[in-house]
């Protein structure tokens, strides 16, 4: 029985016949099989019969998306004769299931067609090729561009088909390859080789690649359309800049081009991408411009364009602009979705209530909340320290949405201290099968840390290597800074092997833990020495020089160290410098003043992570740095002169709403706190009854020198005792002052001491500005002796 009887036979005994009638076949174009409904399984009269045809690729469909060339050569069969007349029938059976998707039933018709020893030109190759490429099969695609067929009969259609294969399936780099291997192959890439490539290229963001790909287009004299520039802007990824000039060259191409018309359509993705690419980078400005730009380019932006942009407001606490843009959408027709209100959430940062109304929000307005909302507004109260908000926003989540992973992470990083509740959700997340990664094991092994659980930390850094999950450079440094608050020196010398059997290099923090800890227990000697034999892990950078200026102070191997105005912040005064520097110079940040403060700033020559900067932020970490402050204070006497005191007391730094909107830091005195040691000796006072509030106050002049840099130290301190600094309006008198004639914040830095990176002594001082010596001058008068 043949294969064409056996599947006529089956079909009988469904009470389904199958017959094939080349006549009609050839009249139709191609094969075509009849199949003939019957009421019953007993044989059909002709009254009774209900005759529908049914195409030749609808059958193969129906075959599943695997067919066995055993099935699919039942249903060819019928109309393999005629193909062999005219092969032109089944190149439209090919072309119908490359539509349908179906790579696999067509590469059996093919094989079908070569076992009949029917013709198979380069047509047929190329829609297969097709098939494979809309299912992103690169494997076939590529290994069908190898057939005799298309060598001796190349077509532009099957080398786009197997670019467009690769770029479905990821593999970018292989498109490239493609592209430059078309015309080794005797065929010229065209317009659309190069958009498909371009679009390939997106999943790698190399914009590099992409600019140069559009090169080659004009050397080639190939005009770029919207496509082309849609297609390079999405690959330049986070390159902000590359994306925006692409932007500006589509513009001048929409100028040259007859088809106006369809601007809106096709040059909105290019806009998309590039409002994209500045979200990733932080240009929320760049952002924000972009989507009212295409307002004057006669663009109507879509939910895309809305969306990226709002997220690009979680970069520098721009919530209320991302609010403003949520309402602007009405405006042009548009309902936010359940992406806006999460792109919204993700601006929140620590602002927990303001998520919690962006919740209730989408409730309002029928977007359905999904695990990414929830996950966003965990993260918030994670931020903000409000575990039990996140708490129940888990169990909320859990009725509608199926938590994640990254739910879980951020569920557990709001523990905090409170490790019994971490480990409590993360044996729940093993018990939903939920594979925990390298940031829930950081998360947890944090909480220990925090908890006075050192033990249990580091039996879990065992777990991760017996799970088989690496390590990054964050999972070490909860224990080393809980070894570090215990005096725990060998423990922290433990962890530095551990982080070399995974190839981690000891940054700074960590290097600062152990070589604090070490001073404290072995002294200074120990220290210095375990800091010189870390310098052999840290890449040595290339000379870098900085040019002398009015405000560079000293310098010294691998450092300099400058005079900070006041009233300028550490970063944008570092850049000017930077700015100046000569090309190639790296500075780095390893010591910050606050923008009211002025004084001596060290700076590293080196970039991050080199040996310069891990070499001195590893003393400042550990407390080996000497600083000295000049400040005045006013208050209660704190004794004659030449007393001197010291402030014990931890404080605890937060992030809380500025005056514009933003979030700025804060410090106080708290017992959940980081220890903190603050120095101070009187060195002169003053006294005018005009002008203090009590008989006993005074104003004092004081040298200070903080054992440890937390943030503001020095103005929390002080104000805890009662004698805020004269001009500090954060921590101190926010009225009247007894020295109303202060024009600012009255600290300044006035020296430094630690070890260059060739191990010999570096000092470096400043005198009191001008400013502030006029402020003594004018108190000279009223000076106790």
């Amino acid at each position: 029985m043949s294969a064409f009887a056996a599947s006529r036979a089956e079909a009988g005994s469904r009470g389904i016949c199958i017959v094939s009638d080349n006549r009609v076949c050839r009249e139709e174009g191609h094969g075509m099989a009849y199949i003939v409904d019957c009421p019953s399984t007993s044989s059909c009269s002709p009254g009774q019969r209900k005759l529908r045809t049914t195409k030749v690729e609808d059958l193969l469909e129906r075959l599943g998306r695997h067919p066995s060339s055993e099935q699919v050569l039942r249903v060819l069969e019928p109309v393999l004769p005629s193909w062999v007349e005219n092969p032109k029938k089944a190149t439209v059976v090919l072309s119908a299931l490359a539509n349908k998707k179906l790579p696999a039933a067509a590469t059996q018709v093919l094989a079908a067609m070569l076992s009949q020893q029917a013709e198979v030109n380069s047509f047929h190759i190329s829609s297969v090729i097709s098939a494979a490429g809309r299912c992103g099969d690169w494997a076939l695609a590529m290994s069908l561009l190898q057939r005799p067929e298309l060598a001796a009969q190349p077509t532009e259609i099957a080398w786009n088909a197997a670019i467009t294969a690769c770029e479905t399936g990821g593999e970018w780099q292989r498109a490239v390859l493609l592209l430059s291997q078309m015309q080794l192959a005797r065929v010229s890439p065209g317009i659309v080789s190069f958009n498909a490539t371009l679009s390939a290229c997106k999943k790698g963001s190399d914009w590099q690649l992409a600019l140069g790909l559009l090169r080659r287009m004009a050397a080639e004299r190939l005009q770029p359309d919207m496509v082309t520039f849609g297609a390079a802007i999405a690959a330049c990824g986070s390159s902000w800049q590359s994306a925006i000039d692409l932007v500006s060259q589509m513009l001048a191409a929409k100028l040259h081009q007859e088809s106006a018309h369809v601007w809106d359509s096709r040059a909105k993705p290019g806009y998309n991408a590039a409002i994209s690419a500045c979200e990733r980078s932080g240009q929320w400005q760049s952002a924000i411009g972009l989507l009212f730009e295409m307002g004057s380019s006669w663009l109507v932006p879509d939910l895309v364009s809305f969306n990226a942009a709002i997220l690009s407001c979680r970069e520098e606490g721009q919530w209320q602009l991302a609010v403003h843009l949520l309402n602007a959408l009405s405006a042009v027709g548009l309902f936010p979705e359940t992406s806006t209100f999460n792109a919204l959430l993700a601006a929140c940062g620590a602002r927990w209530t303001m998520a919690l109304a962006c919740l209730h929000e989408m409730q309002a307005r029928a977007a359905v909340p999904d695990t990414i909302s929830f996950t966003a507004a965990i993260a918030a109260c994670e931020k903000g320290s409000e575990w039990l908000a996140a708490m129940k926003l888990f169990c909320e989540m859990e009725g509608v949405a199926e938590p994640s992973v990254v739910s879980y992470n951020a569920l557990i990083n709001t523990c905090d201290v409170k490790w019994q509740v971490a480990i409590d959700f993360f044996e729940r997340m093993l018990s939903q099968e939920i594979q925990p990664d390298v940031i829930t094991y950081n998360a947890l092994i944090g909480a220990f840390a925090r908890g006075s659980e050192r033990a249990l930390a580091f039996s879990l850094l065992t777990t991760m290597r017996s799970e088989q999950v690496s390590p990054d450079d964050v999972t070490f440094i909860p224990p080393a800074l809980a070894c570090q608050q215990a005096g725990a020196w060998q423990d922290v010398m433990a962890i530095l092997p551990l982080m070399l059997r995974h190839r981690l290099v000891p940054d700074a923090v960590y290097a600062g833990c152990a070589t604090s800890t070490l001073r404290a227990c072995k002294g200074e000697d120990y220290a210095f020495a375990f800091l010189r034999n870390l310098r052999s892990l840290w890449e040595p950078d290339g000379e870098s020089r900085i040019s002398d200026g009015p405000e560079v102070l000293r310098k010294g191997p691998g450092i300099v160290a400058v005079l900070k105005p006041a009233h300028v912040t550490t970063q944008d005064f570092v850049e000017s410098l930077r700015q100046r520097a000569p090309v190639g110079t790296a500075l780095s940040i390893v010591s910050r003043l606050d923008y009211p403060t002025s004084g001596v700033l060290p700076l590293v020559v080196g970039a991050e992570g080199s040996l310069q900067t891990n070499w001195f932020r590893s003393q400042f970490a550990a407390g080996l740095v000497r600083k000295e402050y000049y400040c005045l204070c006013e208050g209660p006497s704190l004794g004659e002169v030449g007393v001197r005191g010291e402030v014990d007391m931890p404080l605890l730094t937060s992030e809380v709403e500025g005056g514009e909107g933003g979030l700025v830091s804060r410090s106080e005195v708290s017992e959940y706190g980081r220890q903190a040691f603050t120095e101070y000796e009187v060195r002169r006072r003053f006294r005018f009854p005009e002008l203090q509030q009590a008989p006993e106050d005074e104003v004092m002049f004081l040298s200070v020198r903080p054992r440890t840099g937390r943030t503001h130290q020095i103005r929390v301190h002080m104000a805890s005792l009662g004698r805020p600094l004269v001009g500090d309006f954060t921590y101190g008198k926010r009225s009247e002052t007894s020295v109303p004639f202060c024009p600012r914040l009255f600290l300044h830095c006035h020296s430094i001491q630690l070890v260059d990176v060739e191990g010999a002594p570096f000092l470096s001082k400043a005198d009191i500005t001008e400013d502030l010596q006029a402020v003594l001058q004018n108190l000279h008068r009223w000076a106790i002796d």
